[in-house]
């Protein structure tokens, strides 16, 4: 009878070990496909991203190349009356906006030579073509690094979305991006305006930032949402830990 007992437990002990571990096993699973789909999604947009960026630069960049020139020959080639001249400067001007607003959202698409300017230049040039359109645009760096792989330009999204959010909703004058390479292997990158702050609320859980999370997500960082100490506003910091940033000498 004891020996039956006895039997009864360990059997009982060894199915509910069993099941424990092959709930483990699903739950894994289930872990393991949503983050390959999440992985999947976003590399469809990198990839959208892409094509859209090379179909704007070749094509349409192109077409409004080759109206610039034909309308340069036609100018020189034709007198043109004063009213007319004023009409073909104008043109010109139009035409310059157009071609330069193309490379623009171009670059901003695919970052040109990510694989080789790397992470910090790309957000350099990022301010740099956002300064002065409605706020000023400050860029600061600590440490020199080159980080310009894969998940180089996931990182490069996350802050070009936060950046694209502060332009867009802060209704701030004054924007700083700043990095910091530290020495124990961590990137801390910070978005900070003198705007009207910000509240993740259910308003703003929307794609733009399901995307920064899931590529926070990816890269095994934290985001954490502040006030400066100074001021209104607000400061966003990301934490991310590096494996591959290469340390220039």
């Amino acid at each position: 009878m004891l020996l039956l007992v006895v039997a009864v437990v360990v059997f009982t002990l060894v199915y509910q070990k069993r099941i424990l571990s092959t709930r483990l096993e699903n739950v894994s699973r289930e872990q393991e496909y949503a983050q390959n789909m999440i992985k999947a999604q976003l590399e469809s947009q990198e990839h959208e991203r892409n094509r859209i960026g090379a179909d704007l630069h070749d094509s349409l960049g192109s077409l409004l190349w080759g109206a610039k020139v034909n309308a340069s020959f036609i100018q020189r080639t034709v007198e043109l009356p004063e009213k007319t001249k004023e009409s073909y400067n104008e043109l010109i001007q139009i035409l310059d906006q157009s071609i330069n607003a193309v490379r623009r959202i171009s670059w901003e698409l695919t970052p040109e030579a990510f694989h080789h300017s790397g992470f910090s230049q790309s957000v350099n040039k990022l301010c740099d073509q956002l300064n002065g359109r409605g706020m000023e645009v400050r860029f600061t760096e600590n440490g020199n690094h080159t980080w310009n792989d894969d998940a180089g330009i996931q990182a490069f999204r996350i802050v070009q979305e936060l950046v694209s959010n502060a332009v867009k909703h802060s209704k701030a004058d004054l924007l700083t991006v700043s990095i910091d390479w530290q020495k124990n292997q961590l990137l801390v990158v910070e978005v900070q305006d003198n705007g009207t702050g910000f509240e993740l609320t259910d308003s703003r859980t929307g794609v733009g930032w399901w995307n920064i999370k899931q590529r926070a997500k990816r890269l095994n960082a934290e985001i954490v949402i502040g006030k400066p100490p100074i001021g209104g506003g607000s400061i966003i910091s990301i934490k991310i830990p590096l494996k591959n940033g290469k340390e220039q000498n």
